[in-house]
């Protein structure tokens, strides 16, 4: 590597050694909360580290924190990244994977032997032991590699495994009027892997942008799912949709269930529409999600759903975090969800908020993928655990 190379990515992502709490205080018991934000006050918020760009956010069995940070310009309008995945453990930060195969890296998915990521038209696997701090040199494997067939499509993937390990790939699109789409892989959900098509098969289609997966321990799938941006008046709205074969909500023919969309003629049939089992006002963008699972949190945000919001395209209006109380046999918000962080946007401290993850320690991670950090909130009572 050349000498303006290397300081150039070191500008870019500067390294930097943070200590880790210690034993037997709490985690809010050390530095100060980030000034301009306002949550409950019985947490706390940190910042955890820069990074340029950071995506999304995956943790391994460990705890170790992997992040992805695309080299390409967002659709959302994030700046170019480093095109690379970190790893941070014990506070502190390696650059796990960089290099061209990563400008488009985004999807993140880390077991106990492999890790997978996704790139523009692919997902690919590499072998992984707790403890690495670099990629294996192996040739990465193919698992999924995806048709070029809609020049609307998105590279923006996400990733997710469920407990029986099936695995899990979104494919988004951008705004379009094609009815009925060319290809129904265009805007869906897939299952990947052993025993499946190389480019998936089809779990749930008619989506525009299922932006992100998650599949949860008592072991459901959901998604979200970022609606036509011109559907105002026809009552578009933001989803949150709990996965199952065969489902379709529409994209680009309907708005919802028996709403053609304003722009279709003649009008598509739309009485089979699979109906959202959660909804967000249109806008909102809702981003990465996660549930509390007994982690120490305090009532009534124990078990509760937490969501983050990029806020709108144009001014970012409506970015934070949000939360919602959620009912105990379908885990799903049995309420609208509402504010939990505020203090969000242009001007900011923190800018966009883009994936949620909760760390087995308990905390609550999230990536501001316009201001180039990574945050994190935890009740001032939880303890650090020992390791």
């Amino acid at each position: 590597m050349s000498v303006l190379l290397l300081l150039a990515t070191l500008l870019a992502d500067p390294p930097r050694k943070r200590v880790a709490p210690t034993y037997g205080t709490r985690f809010c018991d050390s530095g100060a909360d980030v000034a301009g934000i306002t949550l409950p006050p019985e947490f706390c918020i940190r910042k955890f580290a820069d990074v340029s760009t950071p995506r999304v956010l995956a943790f391994a069995p460990n705890g170790d924190l992997f992040v992805s940070s695309p080299k390409r310009i967002t659709p959302g309008g994030a700046g170019p990244g480093a095109g690379a995945i970190f790893l941070f453990r014990d506070g502190q930060r390696f650059t796990f994977a960089q290099g061209q195969a990563f400008q488009t890296v985004h999807g993140l998915l880390v077991t106990s032997n492999a890790i997978y990521y996704t790139v523009d038209e692919s997902v690919l696997r590499v072998p992984y032991a707790a403890g690495g701090t670099s990629i294996d040199p192996s040739t990465p494997e193919i698992i999924a590699q995806f048709r070029a067939t809609n020049p609307s499509a998105r590279w923006t993937h996400s990733l997710a495994m469920a407990t029986d390990g099936s695995m899990y790939v979104t494919r988004g699109q951008f705004d379009n009027t094609t009815c009925p789409q060319p290809d129904d892989r265009s805007g869906s959900v897939l299952r990947i892997g052993a025993g499946h098509a190389i480019e998936g098969d089809i779990v749930a289609a008619g989506f525009r942008n299922p932006l992100t997966i998650r599949c949860m321990p008592w072991g459901n799938c959901y998604s979200t799912e970022l609606s036509g941006d011109s559907w105002d008046s026809a009552g578009g709205s933001e989803k949150l949709v709990e996965l199952h074969d065969a489902d379709n909500y529409g994209y680009p023919c309907c708005v919802a269930r028996d709403v053609p969309a304003p722009e279709q003629s003649p009008k598509p049939d739309c009485s089979r529409i699979t109906r959202a089992d959660h909804t967000f006002p249109l806008h909102n963008t809702p981003f990465g999600f996660d549930w509390e699972r007994s982690f120490g949190w305090p009532e009534p945000y124990r078990n509760a759903f937490f969501v983050g919001l990029h806020g709108d395209y144009a001014n970012w209006d409506h970015a934070g975090l949000q939360w919602a109380p959620t009912d105990p046999v379908t885990h799903l918000p049995s309420r609208a969800t509402t504010d939990f962080l505020t203090g969000v946007g242009k001007g900011k401290t923190i800018q966009r908020i883009a994936d949620v993850r909760f760390a087995p320690d308990g905390r609550l991670f999230f990536s501001d993928d316009h201001g180039g950090a990574i945050y994190w909130i935890a009740p001032r009572t939880l303890p650090v655990p020992r390791h």
